[in-house]
């Protein structure tokens, strides 16, 4: 498991951006950032939302924000949903 530097609590899941080369009609190839929900210690993908941002700092935050609070990977859409 690993702890957190600010507050020593174990983290059993953790939550990080994945980059993505992507494609649509509309925009033509770009890049953006999904965010993955993965079990600690193992690194089993638990829940997974592609194309959250272009924005790496933003998806990067998200994705913090949610290991902070031990998101239910269940609820990572919904969360990602109401953050745009």
């Amino acid at each position: 498991m690993h702890r957190s530097p600010q507050r020593g609590s174990l983290y059993l899941i953790r939550y990080q951006i994945v980059k993505q080369a992507l494609e649509t009609p509309e925009l033509g190839r770009y890049v953006s950032y999904g965010i993955e929900a993965v079990a600690l210690p193992d690194g089993q993908r638990l829940a997974f939302v592609s194309d959250v941002s272009t924005d790496p700092a933003f998806a990067a935050n998200l994705a913090e924000r949610c290991t902070e609070g031990q998101l239910d990977p269940a609820q990572l859409l919904d969360v990602v949903l109401d953050a745009l």
